[in-house]
């Protein structure tokens, strides 16, 4: 008999959600459906209302750059964005200095590069910035999200090479077309005209597609069918390459309307793959995973930024895969790891997620190959999917 299929929604792209926000404080009619359920979500919400003199973002970097760009172009007070100790070692000064040659006025509170930030009150002009597009995507999001309500238009000129995360900032073009802005992109960078009032003010967030990998790899490792519902073809998301990447691993996607079912309709070959993440490093975890409990061997490489999130991604995967009976090799920006001919499912072992909530929702997927495993700190699944762990098991 075959297995039937749980429905699940999963919440509003947090991606999505927090582009939408940043237009929404600046052109406050705009309406959004669907908004993410994420604490990530609430926080750059809270942050971007404000109230007070010191806004704590907390773990949230992309709270930390959205709210930095939005603070420096309309804020009519002086206010300290700052967060958690491991936020203070995330860099953000091409940000900073990006804003600052923009008339942005930026003080570091703490370390030079890092925050804490003191922002004071001062009129942003257009023109041309330059900015390192090889650093973080978020830092171009940032500067593109503010863009429309300068008094000139934009230009964000790219340098030091190849741009990171490309579709993350394709997303966010994308999104303020849909607003009724001008957006042009040119051979080394990104012009965005001013705009004063926009064409659409109707948002519907479709659902997360980086969430959505977590079930993907649920699906590739135990067999299990799952329909995830409310989502959109084509997607603004450059994680719903998820779906192509996962046929390789023997995992069928089939469209209904707005809902995908996830079908295991064949054994992926075990030969080695060489998988580059540099357009959709937040699945990167997934995959390593998927990898390892196929048996698959594998090299994920354009993992550079994966330094810099929540906890260092490559490391935490050396660490928490060698547990389990993987011999894994790194460098800068790549990730090798070769599974052992037998997990050891027998032996009890403690993954640790570092504070990070995809590596807690990475290793979920293991847990039936390994039922003696135990995921700590849990919860942390709250900063993108508060739900996951009522819905990840259905």
């Amino acid at each position: 008999m075959a297995k039937a299929a749980p429905h699940i929604r999963i919440p509003g792209s947090k991606s999505i959600s927090n582009r939408l926000l940043v237009l929404q404080a600046l052109y406050p009619g705009l309406k959004i459906r669907n908004l993410s359920t994420a604490r990530d979500t609430a926080l750059l919400q809270r942050a971007l209302k404000g109230g007070g003199d010191t806004i704590d973002v907390m773990d949230a970097g992309t709270a930390m750059r959205f709210a930095t760009a939005y603070y420096a172009a309309h804020t009519s007070r002086s206010v300290l964005i700052t967060g958690t100790e491991r936020m203070q070692r995330r860099p953000i000064g091409p940000l900073v200095e990006a804003l600052r040659s923009l008339g942005a006025k930026i003080e570091y509170a703490g370390e030079e590069g890092y925050p804490p930030l003191r922002i004071f009150p001062a009129k942003l002009r257009g023109g041309e910035v330059s900015i390192n597009p090889g650093v973080s995507s978020q830092f171009i999001t940032a500067l593109m999200l503010i863009a429309p309500s300068l008094p000139e238009r934009l230009c964000i000129r790219f340098d030091k090479g190849q741009s990171v995360s490309v579709p993350y900032w394709q997303m966010t073009a994308e999104l303020l077309r849909q607003l009724g802005a001008t957006v042009k992109e040119v051979a080394d960078g990104i012009c965005i005209e001013a705009l004063d009032k926009p064409e659409k003010t109707d948002f519907t967030v479709e659902s997360d597609w980086s969430s959505a990998s977590y079930f993907y790899a649920g699906t590739a490792l135990t067999d299990k069918p799952v329909r995830l519902l409310a989502f959109q073809k084509p997607s603004l998301q450059g994680d719903s390459v998820a779906e192509k990447l996962f046929e390789d691993f023997g995992v069928r996607t089939v469209w209904e309307d707005d809902s995908i079912l996830l079908q295991k309709i064949r054994e992926p070959e075990k030969h080695h793959r060489q998988i580059d993440c540099t357009r959709f490093p937040d699945l990167a975890q997934t995959l390593a995973v998927t990898c390892f409990g196929l048996q698959i061997p594998c090299k994920l490489t354009g993992l550079k930024t994966l330094r810099i999130k929540e906890t260092d991604r490559i490391a935490a995967l050396e660490n928490e895969l060698a547990k389990l009976g993987a011999t894994v090799r790194y460098g800068p920006d790549w990730l090798e790891i070769i599974p052992p001919i037998a997990f050891p499912v027998a032996q009890p072992v403690r993954i640790h997620t570092y504070n990070d909530h995809r590596m807690s929702m990475a290793f979920a997927s293991l847990q039936p190959l390994f039922p003696n495993m135990e995921i700590l700190d849990k919860e942390n699944v709250r900063k993108s999917y508060p739900g996951f762990w009522g819905e990840f098991f259905l």
